[in-house]
């Protein structure tokens, strides 16, 4: 599987955020702590380094410094970092500013094997270029995707089926998510959907944040921007996109159904069916009371061939190269060997550490783990910019229970255009 390489000794360097609050930054454990995902990542590290008789190190810095760092070191034609894993809301301008290898041009990567997010890859790839990358080297982009969680206990005392075989099926949709919410909702004897602090006195179908449009939108397939010939083009027109877009309004327009900014506090407090938050809040679950599961964002409808994760567009730590790398061949061959190795041996461990868990002990769940991972893709509109506007004023339309989003969808073609044009220019200057 690996070429035949010794660098003699060569430092490997990452540049990584030092900590996070939502996911795990992990990646160069420093010795073993008896942890099972830290101690199967300290060993694939010296699995690799005795491999090709390198030392793989980091050096961590907070989400503001890390492209500042990569800029300040292209600049300087300074080889500081083999490795970045730079914030997904500002690869955009480092991009264009030339301080990133394309990925493409790098023939020790093997960016089409199952090792790497092929979704992810096709997303992010323009004109046969491709700046940035996923894989299991790092948890950080799989516990930055959006995903449902869902409360077992509350489904049992609704009678409610678990969605878990619906996934397999293919047959979850945003219209069997919907119809759960609604039949969740319950007041209780209040005269409004409410709660007191943290205490509430009412049942209800969901919990979330604005995000959860975004998450809604791609798990159904509609992103507004595909890419044809390797050129990113606008298709945010069509009558799919708009009876989605009355699914979700009707999530967020029926009183109880839908319940802002509570997410996992709230969710742990066993009075909402639903949850939708990113894939790192397993962790903050760990003493939860009660059992849950978690499924993938649903389908448009049956029709649909496959479920897809919307990894979140703020803060995910994306794999890139520094311009500045002084041998981007054996950069490649050391990260490549990294996501294979992690590929075959990372994820058994993580799947262990959470589903032991009290709540989360089955196979149901590993089964979903598999699926949402499998599916992950990012939102390259909104990374590169092109869609903030037009999608904010989505979300403020939906958030109200309307769905009539198509006037400023049709308003905002031209400028999404015009910016995907500015960002086409830079690259190709």
């Amino acid at each position: 599987m690996y070429p035949d390489a010794n660098f003699g000794g060569y430092e490997f360097v990452f540049l990584n955020q030092s900590s996070c609050e939502w996911a795990n930054p992990l990646c160069v454990p420093e010795e073993t702590t008896g942890d099972l995902v830290s101690d199967a990542m300290y060993n694939r590290n010296m699995r690799i380094a005795e491999r090709f008789n390198i030392k793989i190190t980091e050096y961590k810095a907070t989400k503001e410094e890390i492209t500042k760092l990569v800029r300040s070191s292209v600049m300087a034609n300074d080889d500081s970092y083999d490795v970045a894993f730079c914030p997904i809301d500002e690869l955009s301008s480092v991009i264009t500013d030339k301080a990133l290898f394309d990925l493409n041009s790098i023939d020790s990567l093997n960016l089409d094997k199952p090792w790497w997010d092929a979704k992810v890859i096709e997303a992010v790839t323009i004109d046969d270029k491709c700046y940035l990358a996923s894989s299991d080297v790092t948890f950080f982009p799989f516990e930055a995707t959006w995903v449902l969680y869902f409360n077992e206990d509350f489904f049992d005392k609704l009678n409610i089926e678990y969605p878990y075989q619906d996934v397999r099926d293919g047959k979850w949709t945003i219209d069997k998510l919907n119809k759960i919410c609604t039949e969740s909702a319950n007041l209780n004897g209040q005269d409004s959907f409410k709660y007191n602090g943290t205490s509430y006195i009412a049942d209800y179908g969901i919990t979330s944040n604005e995000q959860m449009v975004q998450a809604l939108m791609f798990g159904s397939e509609e992103t507004l921007i595909s890419i044809e010939n390797g050129t990113p083009v606008f298709d945010g027109e069509n009558e799919r996109a708009y009876k989605l877009y009355e699914n979700i309004a009707e999530i967020y327009g029926v009183e109880g159904t839908y319940l802002n900014g509570s997410g996992i506090p709230g969710f742990r407090s066993g009075h909402f069916a639903f949850a939708a938050e990113t894939l790192g809040h397993l962790s903050s679950m760990r003493d939860f009371d009660g059992n849950f599961g978690v499924v993938p964002m649903p389908k448009f409808d049956e029709e649909q061939e496959n479920y897809q994760s919307m990894i979140a567009s703020w803060g995910t730590l994306m794999t890139t190269i520094p311009a500045s790398a002084s041998d981007p061949e054996r950069t490649g061959i050391i990260l490549d060997a990294l996501a294979y190795d992690s590929y075959k041996n990372l994820m058994e461990p993580y799947y262990d550490t959470y589903l032991t868990n009290k709540g989360v002990r089955n196979d149901d769940s590993a089964d979903m783990l598999k699926i949402i991972r499998d599916t992950r893709i990012v939102n390259v509109g909104r990374m590169f910019g092109w869609t903030n506007s037009v999608i904010n004023s989505i979300t403020s339309t939906l958030k109200k229970g309307d769905p009539s989003v198509a006037s400023a969808i049709a308003s905002a073609k031209s400028s999404v255009e015009a910016n995907i044009e500015r960002t086409l220019e830079l690259m190709n200057e």
